[in-house]
C-alpha cells in the first residue's frame, strides 16, 4: 500500500512528532511504501522525500493559520509524482495549514487524522491557561478566547488563533473533509464529542511502543527522572515544589521547551540541589536514562492525550507516578503498574513519590507490572493491525 504521512515537523519535537515517525517506521517495516509530507527544518532527519517539503517564513507562518500557499504547491507536486492510496494526517495546524486537506480531496485521495491535542476543538491547543484547565470557549464560543488571553497569555496570539479557529469553523475544511479521526485516548474521543465532532468521525487507537526495542531493568536507581516537553502545562514548576519538600531525592529533568529557563530560575532561587537538568535527550542515552532511573514521574496539568513516555518508561520496567487526568489513567493501573495522584495536589503527589521510593520490592514488582501491561496492550504488532484496518475501512 502506498500511504502518504504528513505533519508539520519532521524531528522529535514532542509525542505527535514521535508517534509520527514510530508509525511510518512501523508500516515501511510491514513493506509498505511510505511518503513524508513536512516543513523543511534544520533539525529534520534527512529523507529522499523532503524536496517537497514546505519552506516556511515568518509571514508564511502567520498566513498559514488560514491557508499556506507554499504548503498547496508542494503537496501538488508531491502527489503529481506520487499516487498514495491513503494519507495520514497528524499535526498540521500553523505550518501547513487546512490547504493540503484540499488537495488531498481535489484528489479523492482519502484522508484520517490522528488528534494528538485539542486544536481542532479550540483555539487554545492544551485547554490549559493561567495554571489551571481553560474551557471557556467550549462549545465552539471561540470568542471568549480574546478577553481571556488564553493563547501565549496575549491579546494579539489569542485574537489569530480565534480568527483562525472561525474560517475553519465555516468553510469546515477541517471537520468535514477529514474522512476519519483517530483519538489515541477514550478520554480525547469524549471531548471531541462533548465540544461537538460527529462521534461517528471518530476512532479510538492507542499509541503504541515495540517492547522488544527496550531493554528492561527492574533494579532500583538512585534518581527519579521527568522525561518530555519543558511546559506549563506538563507541571514541571508543581514538580520542583514538591521536590523541594524531599530534599534528599534527586530528580533528573530531561528535555526541551519554552518553559527551560523559568524552571532553571526557580530552581536557583530555591537553592536546591537534588534538582538537575540534561537537557534533550533521545535514543540509546534515553533508554539508559529510563532504566538506571529509581521510577519516573508525570505531574501532567493538562487534559494529556495520552502520553507515549509512559509506554517507554514501562517497556523499560519502571514504574511511574503520574498525575490521574486526562487519558493518563487509561495506560496506568493505580497500584499495579504506577501510582496516581490528584493534579496539582503538592502533598499527594510528595506521598506518592516517597511511597515508591522507600518501597524497593514495591517499585520492582510494578515495573515488572508495568512492562507486562504494555507488552500485552500496547504492542506494535496490534497497532498495525488495528491501523490497518482503519485504513481499508476509510479505503
Amino acid at each position: 500500500m502506498n500511504i502518504l504521512q504528513v505533519n508539520k515537523f519532521f524531528f522529535v519535537s514532542g509525542g505527535a512528532a514521535r508517534y509520527f515517525i514510530e508509525v511510518s517506521r512501523l508500516l515501511a517495516n510491514h513493506k509498505h511504501r511510505v511518503a513524508y509530507f513536512s516543513t523543511y527544518q534544520p533539525e529534520n532527519k534527512k529523507t529522499e522525500w523532503d524536496k517537497y517539503f514546505a519552506v516556511n517564513d515568518p509571514i508564511g507562518t502567520i498566513t498559514g493559520l488560514f491557508y499556506s500557499i507554499e504548503a498547496k504547491k508542494k503537496m501538488i507536486k508531491l502527489l503529481d509524482d506520487y499516487s498514495p492510496d491513503i494519507s495520514h494526517l497528524h499535526s498540521i495546524y500553523h505550518h501547513l495549514s487546512a490547504s493540503v486537506i484540499l488537495e488531498l480531496k481535489r484528489r479523492r485521495i482519502p484522508i484520517v487524522q490522528t488528534i494528538h491535542d485539542y486544536h481542532l476543538i479550540a483555539p487554545n491547543r492544551s485547554l490549559f491557561h493561567n495554571g489551571e484547565i481553560c474551557e471557556i470557549t467550549k462549545p465552539d464560543k471561540f470568542y471568549k478566547a480574546i478577553s481571556h488571553k488564553c493563547v501565549k497569555d496575549s491579546y494579539l496570539a489569542s485574537f489569530l488563533e480565534v480568527l483562525e479557529k472561525y474560517f475553519q469553523y465555516f468553510v469546515c475544511w477541517e471537520r468535514n473533509l477529514v474522512d476519519l479521526f483517530i483519538a489515541p485516548s477514550l478520554f480525547m474521543r469524549d471531548k471531541l464529542v462533548e465540544f461537538g465532532i460527529d462521534p461517528k468521525k471518530i476512532t479510538h487507537l492507542t499509541y503504541f511502543v515495540d517492547a522488544n526495542a527496550y531493554t528492561p531493568s527492574y533494579g532500583n536507581g538512585d534518581y527519579i527522572l521527568y522525561f518530555g516537553r519543558l511546559s506549563a502545562e506538563k507541571g514541571l514548576s508543581f514538580l520542583i515544589d514538591v521536590m523541594s519538600r524531599l530534599p534528599k531525592l534527586k530528580l533528573l529533568i530531561a528535555g526541551r521547551g519554552n518553559e527551560e529557563q523559568a524552571l532553571k530560575n526557580k530552581i536557583e532561587k530555591l537553592r536546591r540541589q537534588n534538582i538537575r537538568f540534561i537537557g534533550f535527550k533521545d535514543g540509546k542515552e534515553l533508554k539508559s536514562l529510563i532504566r538506571n532511573a529509581r521510577f519516573t514521574v508525570l505531574p501532567s496539568l493538562w487534559y494529556d492525550v495520552s502520553p507515549i513516555s509512559i509506554l517507554e518508561a514501562n517497556a523499560c520496567g519502571k514504574p511511574m507516578v503520574v498525575s490521574d487526568i486526562g487519558g493518563i489513567p487509561e495506560i496506568v493501573r493505580d497500584d499495579q503498574t504506577g501510582l496516581l495522584f490528584r493534579p496539582g495536589d503538592t502533598e499527594d503527589c510528595r506521598e506518592k513519590i516517597l511511597k515508591l521510593w522507600n518501597k524497593p520490592i514495591l517499585c520492582s514488582k510494578l515495573g515488572k507490572n508495568a512492562r507486562e501491561f504494555v507488552a500485552k496492550n500496547f504492542g506494535s504488532k496490534d497497532h498495525y493491525d488495528k491501523l490497518m484496518d482503519i485504513y481499508k475501512k476509510v479505503i
